[in-house]
């Protein structure tokens, strides 16, 4: 049996659907099976266009919207409940969305399974915004018109399949606080030019950026990421702002750098990784006094045929 909240003003009953559990998830063509083990009926109710069912007093579950414009603007209430989330399939399949905005939630907190699939027509940048921690599987699977994606969300995993075949994203910014890079979120992107590894990744599936083919991994010297990148030949550019020559960190290419890779050979001091790395001078893989001679001679304006005093991408 099932209890229906109370119908709010201007709040309208438009139809019952069916509710799948499903004890396997696989959502792409080549995984393999779907097991349906229970299905029941669910209340959706209608307002102003935005169709939703009922969570509890305090909060609902939107689940689709009437296209009455392409451009959907998920509103932080409605009729005096709270939007939680976004439900499962809610908008699977909708070739009329061409932006999503999710500026106005606060109570947001979950994207569900397969909720933006194949919104071919999504072609505005998408911003995931801070209160939104969980992102199920497939949600944004094959928004081919796609074209950068910022997760400014604090989601710890951006899941499996999560942007798989979003054949015009370009880039995707994520933000520290994502811990993990599922199975192939990120695969089969091919115009995917660069994505931003914040140092708070721990896992990086080996298939995420499987098929992309111009890839450009945004990272920390040292980090997860760069070892990620560097295992699987992915091209890098470090995030870390040091200078090629730049031994003291001081931002300026001067004598003391040269004089702190000689007290460095000499064990006088220590250098800790990134700036041991600009301490490199010459890039032959080791710091000796040849990397010394090197940064004297850039002071000098001596040519070293080295990008001396430049930004470390690499």
């Amino acid at each position: 049996m099932q209890v229906v909240l109370p119908v709010l003003a201007d709040e309208k009953v438009i139809r019952m659907r069916k509710i799948k559990s499903i004890s396997v998830f696989l959502c792409a063509v080549f995984l393999a099976s779907l097991t349906v083990i229970a299905a029941y009926a669910e209340t959706i109710y209608e307002y102003y266009g935005y169709s939703y069912t009922i969570v509890d007093n305090k909060s609902l579950s939107l689940v689709g919207w009437d296209n009455s414009s392409p451009e959907l603007v998920v509103p932080d209430s409605i009729n005096g409940r709270n939007i939680i989330d976004i439900g499962n399939y809610s908008f699977e399949g909708n070739t009329e969305i061409t932006s999503v905005d999710f500026s106005k939630t606060y109570f947001l907190n979950r994207i569900g399974l397969n909720a933006f699939y194949g919104c071919t027509s999504l072609n505005t940048e998408l911003t995931l915004k801070d209160t939104i921690t969980i992102i199920e599987n497939c949600a944004f699977q094959g928004c081919s018109s796609l074209p950068k994606v910022n997760v400014n969300a604090k989601v710890s995993a951006i899941s499996n399949q999560c942007f798989y075949k979003c054949t015009s994203l370009t880039e995707a910014v994520l933000y520290e606080g994502v811990e993990s890079i599922n199975p192939w979120a990120f695969a089969s992107c091919t115009e995917l030019e660069y994505v931003n590894i914040p140092k708070s990744v721990t896992y990086i599936a080996k298939s995420a950026f499987n098929n992309d083919p111009n890839l450009t991994l945004g990272v920390w010297y040292n980090s997860y990421g760069y070892h990620y990148a560097k295992e699987h030949n992915i091209n890098y550019t470090l995030l870390d702002g040091v200078k090629l020559g730049d031994v003291d960190g001081d931002g300026d290419i001067t004598i003391t750098d040269a004089t702190a890779v000689q007290r460095y050979l000499a064990e006088l001091e220590t250098l800790d990784a990134i700036h041991l790395y600009a301490a490199d001078a010459n890039e032959d893989k080791e710091v000796d006094i040849a990397d010394a001679t090197a940064i004297q001679m850039s002071v000098a304006e001596i040519p070293t045929g080295h990008p001396i005093g430049e930004v470390i991408t690499k």
